[in-house]
């Protein structure tokens, strides 16, 4: 049986051997592109956490603040319940106005902040989300 062979082209050599350079040079180039996109991958999904985590846990301080018969003892309370559960560090919560009681009106406006600074709470290196913090707020009418 005869072997096929593939065409010589002028200047070139039919040793496909030589190739093994190539594909070390295109490794070089592209290993850092493609760290670069894990890791901020990485870091993006867990800066996502962070702000739903304390966005949750401003929503249920706030929701506990629209009970009649809460404080503002029970709102950080229900807050430091989901920021423990959640494993977040640093956070600061803050309650506006500050003097909830059982005898606060019916129709205020309670106002439940939770910050976090997202250097406390990286798993990386951090590079995009450096020096920042996440805040969220939410309001609910006492009922």
């Amino acid at each position: 049986m005869m072997k096929l062979r593939t065409p010589i082209v002028p200047g070139t050599t039919p040793d496909v051997a030589n190739r093994g350079g190539t594909a070390i040079v295109e490794m070089a180039i592209c290993l850092p592109l493609l760290m670069l996109i894990a890791f901020g991958a990485i870091e993006t999904a867990n800066a996502i956490f962070l702000k739903q985590a304390i966005a949750q846990a401003a929503y249920e301080g706030a929701r506990t603040a629209s009970l009649p018969t809460s404080t503002k003892a029970d709102i950080l309370k229900r807050c430091n319940e989901i920021i423990t559960a959640r494993k977040i560090k640093g956070t600061v919560v803050s309650v506006s106005p500050n003097d909830v009681s059982p005898g606060t009106a019916q129709g205020t406006q309670i106002s439940v902040t939770v910050t976090a600074p997202a250097n406390a709470n990286a798993i990386s290196p951090l590079w995009f989300f450096q020096k920042s913090n996440m805040t969220k707020q939410v309001v609910m009418t006492r009922i």
